[in-house]
């Protein structure tokens, strides 16, 4: 069985992407091949390209599956656990960061995403420099032509001779953006500081070696992350810049930084900085245990203490409207505006939250083997609790100029107050109480024969609610009134199977069935409506084929994924009035199905050719409905079988690069056709390339420099969703935004990174 386990292993795949690229882009180009084993597990080594992201410079980038992205992003795990319990408010970058303490990488599938963690998607696993031998440091500095801070540090070392020893990590990021935000300090676009200690001690009991591990880590982190522009919306979904406006590089930014909000809880008003006021602060202990035994059992465990206070502050771009003669006038200095266009911001900003979540998970596990094969097996018990208290989200809404450094304007009739603000809480989000997850979990990697091996998993999780929220429709700006109970239970099951089966040598076949569910969190009460949560659904099949050549390797797979029971929060504007917006929770389905192609190709010495071709067709399933407005009138909407707003059809990836003594010269260009940015489907962003392009070099085995380009082309980048243009129902309604200013979200622009790694 030993030699025919050999013969397995000499198989060379491409690995995420053959397993279960459901309808989305790989990770293949992510990941680095370092040997010729067929890896169905998680323990290979990412490099840097999983935080290429052309989006933002501080989280990696989402992988998309045929399915919306979470407002999260990644699922991110630090040690085995997820760094936070759940994305919203905490997001994952608000207490985690690719720092110099990393020093492992590795990457979950759907299928082991949903048994380890209970969660949709692909997830990004990073693990901590916990302590070493001998004594080392790593040095990480970064900066751009924008004026970028970024540094990272590792020392770690013995601390005496009976296996004591330490890890000491720091990160810092002071980041400008890409413009002068005026009135904002000038590191509006990020701040942080994460600092990390770690102490191990190595044992040895009767059977037996192991070790136990207390990690600290502290994490200080501020900034805007949504980034706004206007643009020209013209013909076939490409986009202008408005005269004086260069996209990127002016800020669209309120130049107050005020903003003059309601306090939900005593119903004073009270004026805020939308940086400073809204930041977060963390504190994270872990206690970590592997233990080895004689008999090749591992026991291995994590419990994680997470207390933080959490704010956000999110300005939505509502809609632009056209502004007549002394219809506005400037909330500053109250002189007329001249402006033709006047834009609407909705601000929605979470105080800092106190959340405290207890997570932990405990594995046995063993490679084993008998006369059907070897096994590589491992059974789990998570236990995760979260307590949230009262989550308030205020809000209101103002006018700005349609210019570089907008200042607020004041409508006549508005109701404004001095500040410019209006419509104070008329989006209040509230929810509280505490969530608790129990599951238990079991993988197996199983080698049958020199031509087979199957992976199988089961995870079954109880999960419950409890808290409250208040009705909206008491019609209330504030949070006096009676509270409504949340109490919820499901039982959640998840399954997965794949199977990788070789031919002959060089050519073989593989599949995978996951069936996940998924059911309902806290949040999904915000907006004070009962959301009557369900289970969603989650089953995907794929199935392909793979060949190996010393020149050449590829994987081609068919897959199919579908989810009902999608609960989101949707920005509706009223289209007579763009100032106007009601927050709606919605409830459809999801269905796509898709096809991917991922080859590596290496026709010269130091050379290598990564290609991926993405196909796929998501579209939405009964999303019916309606809202209604403060003018009386009431929108219908039927969505169904209109395409998924934001994800792409067709997907490439070009990845060359080549090696020469010790310079290594990189680049690689991501093609995404044309996205809807409505859910009507009738105003769309037309396709775009995301270009890259970087070179290494290796002074010496403790000294490389670096250098990346992001968004090689210059391109504009505008895409995401239009909060004004959902109930645009008809392409004739969609025509007459043709020639009109818009606004959405872009890439990055043009930006020259520098990076300095010593080892030490």
């Amino acid at each position: 069985m030993k030699k025919n386990r050999k013969k397995l292993n000499k198989i060379k795949i491409l690995t995420v992407s053959s397993l279960a690229l459901l309808g989305g882009a790989s990770l293949t180009a992510q990941v680095k091949q370092k040997s010729d084993t067929i890896k169905t597990s998680a323990e290979q080594k990412g490099d840097s390209k999983v935080m290429l992201n052309a989006a933002n410079n501080t989280g990696p980038r989402d992988v998309n599956i045929g399915l919306p992205a979470s407002v999260g992003g990644t699922t991110v795990l630090e040690n085995g656990l997820p760094v936070v319990y759940f994305f919203w408010p905490e997001v994952p970058t608000k207490t985690w960061r690719g720092d110099a303490m990393l020093n492992k990488y590795s990457l979950y599938d759907l299928g082991q995403t949903a048994i380890n963690i209970g969660d949709v998607g692909f997830s990004l696993s990073s693990y901590d420099n916990l302590g070493t031998d001998d004594f080392q440091g790593k040095l990480n500095l970064e900066s751009n032509h924008y004026g970028l801070l970024r540094g990272s540090a590792n020392v770690s070392g013995p601390i005496n001779k009976k296996g004591l020893k330490y890890s000491a990590g720091a990160y810092v990021s002071m980041d400008p953006g890409t413009f002068n935000a005026k009135g904002l300090n000038t590191y509006y676009s990020d701040q942080a500081q994460i600092y990390k200690l770690a102490l191990t001690q190595d044992y040895k009991f009767t059977g037996g070696t192991g070790s136990i591990t207390a990690l600290y880590k502290y994490a200080n982190v501020k900034g805007i992350g949504q980034k706004y522009s206007p643009f020209i919306y013209g013909k076939n979904g490409e986009v202008s810049e408005v005269p004086g406006f260069k996209i990127g590089r002016k800020s669209y930014y309120e130049r107050s930084g005020k903003v003059t909000l309601m306090d939900a809880f005593s119903g004073d008003l009270v004026q805020r900085d939308v940086l400073n006021d809204y930041g977060s602060q963390s504190n994270t202990i872990d206690v970590i245990g592997k233990n080895n035994f004689d008999n090749g059992l591992n026991l291995n465990y994590i419990v994680r203490y997470h207390s933080a206070k959490v704010g956000t502050y999110i300005p939505i771009m509502a809609g632009i409207s056209k502004a007549a003669a002394g219809e506005f006038v400037y909330a500053d200095t109250g002189e007329a505006y001249t402006g033709s266009n006047a834009q609407g911001v909705l601000i929605l900003a979470t105080k800092r939250t106190p959340i405290q979540s207890l997570t932990g998970t405990i594995e046995l596990g063993k490679k084993s083997e008998s006369s059907w094969g070897t096994h590589d097996w491992k059974v789990g018990v998570n236990e995760w609790f979260y307590d949230i208290d009262k989550y308030a989200t205020e809000s209101a809404m103002y006018f700005q100029e349609v210019a570089p450094n907008p200042r607020k304007l004041i409508k006549a009739g508005s109701g404004a107050n001095a500040n410019g603000d209006f419509n104070l809480n008329g989006g209040l989000e509230y929810h509280n109480g505490r969530e608790n997850k129990f599951a238990f979990f079991a993988l197996d990697k199983w080698t049958v024969s020199k031509s087979l091996e199957v992976n199988v998993g089961a995870r079954l999780e109880y999960q419950t609610l409890r808290g409250d929220y208040q009705d909206r429709n008491l019609g209330l700006q504030t949070l006096t009134g009676p509270k409504t109970k949340i109490d919820k239970d499901w039982f959640n099951q998840s399954y997965m199977v794949n199977a990788i089966y070789k031919v002959n040598e060089k050519f073989g076949l593989l599949g995978d069935l996951n069936y996940i569910e998924q059911a309902g969190h806290l949040e999904n009460y915000n907006i004070g409506v009962d959301p009557k949560i369900k289970k969603s659904k989650i089953p995907s099949a794929g199935f392909g084929v793979f060949y190996n050549h010393p020149i050449i390797s590829v994987v081609s797979k068919a897959t199919y994924i579908t989810r009902d029971e999608y609960r989101s929060t949707v920005n509706f504007s009223n289209p007579n009035n763009p100032g106007e917006v009601k927050r709606e929770t919605t409830k459809y389905d999801i269905e796509t199905i898709g096809w991917t192609t991922d080859i590596i190709s290496k026709p010269f010495k130091n050379f290598e050719l990564h290609f991926l071709l993405t196909l796929q067709d998501p579209k939405y399933k009964n999303f019916v409905g309606q809202v209604g407005f403060n003018d009386g009138s009431v929108a219908k909407y039927d969505f169904t079988d209109k395409y998924v707003t934001g994800i792409s059809r067709v997907l490439i990836e070009i990845d060359p690069s080549y090696v020469w003594k010790d310079l290594r010269v990189w680049a690689s260009a991501r093609y995404f056709s044309k996205q809807y940015a409505n859910r009507p489907n009738t105003v769309y962003f037309a396709s775009r390339w995301e270009t890259f392009a970087g070179l290494e070099y290796k002074i010496n085995k403790h000294l490389s420099l670096s250098s990346t380009i992001i968004n090689l082309l210059n391109q504009k980048g505008a895409q995401g969703d239009m909060g004004d243009a959902d109930l645009l129902l008809t392409a004739e309604q969609a025509k007459q935004k043709e020639g009109t200013i818009l606004s959405g979200t872009y890439i990055r622009p043009f930006t020259v990174e520098f990076g300095l790694k010593y080892n030490f």
